[in-house]
């Protein structure tokens, strides 16, 4: 199934193209066709590939009446969570921004696209992360999160596990697209750094879901050594 490297992966990488995409042609940290095109076929192979992870155990969610009925619950809660973005206040939050939320929560391009059960577990997962790095004004309400780790939950202890050559076989093509899609992210970030004369402490970084290098902090001086104790003088006869 879908895990939390691959999900991450995923979401770090449509946040990069929400913000590369609205960067100027001449902006220095505008991604290279060559870097962009790798980042844009990677991210289609690995949710293509950790979509079918999925489908090997949700092909099977039909057999058990409360897997499918989470799955149900899901869908209407990730609609839920779609319509709470969609109805952020314009006052509030810039058209670039909200496509940054949409797209941080797995609704590319700010569409709802098409639902069935591997997407609606895919959408699920990234709506429980904790690390979604976004304004927590605009994220999704607690309540709604504890909901989907809830159905998530009931999901979990129903659906018949993946057995057979299908799901090793599934996870196996993921975890290769995974891989390669790290590599373009370890790229795109050295990218970043060279970009900039702040290296790799630039602040361009976060917006990209990277940290910046810190200054180390500086060493304490040494406390002063403690002056002798004077000897004392005998008194003269």
């Amino acid at each position: 199934m879908p895990n939390a490297a691959s999900l991450s992966a995923i979401a770090q990488g449509h946040l990069i193209q929400s913000i590369d995409t609205s960067r100027a042609a001449n902006d220095r940290f505008h991604l290279p066709a060559f870097l962009r095109t790798a980042l844009d076929s990677g991210l289609t192979q690995l949710e293509t590939t950790d979509n079918a992870t999925a489908l090997t155990e949700s092909d099977r969610a039909g057999g058990s009446a409360a897997a499918r009925a989470a799955l149900t619950a899901l869908d209407a809660l990730l609609h839920d969570g779609y319509k709470a973005i969609d109805a952020i206040r314009s006052t509030t939050i810039t058209p670039a921004q909200r496509l940054e939320v949409f797209t941080t929560y797995g609704w590319t391009g700010g569409k709802l696209g098409t639902f069935n059960d591997a997407r609606v577990l895919g959408l699920a997962r990234l709506g429980v992360r904790a690390d979604v790095g976004i304004n927590p004004v605009w994220a999704y309400s607690a309540d709604l999160i504890a909901d989907l780790k809830a159905q998530l939950a009931i999901y979990q202890a129903n659906a018949g596990p993946a057995t057979g050559g299908d799901r090793t076989g599934a996870t196996k093509k993921r975890d290769d697209a995974l891989a390669e899609v790290e590599t373009t992210l370890a790229r795109i970030r050295f990218y970043y750094c060279c970009a900039s004369e702040d290296t790799d402490q630039t602040t361009e970084l976060t917006r990209i879901g990277f940290q910046p290098r810190r200054d180390a902090s500086p060493t304490p001086a040494p406390a002063p050594a403690p002056s002798p104790t004077p000897t004392p003088v005998p008194p003269t006869a």
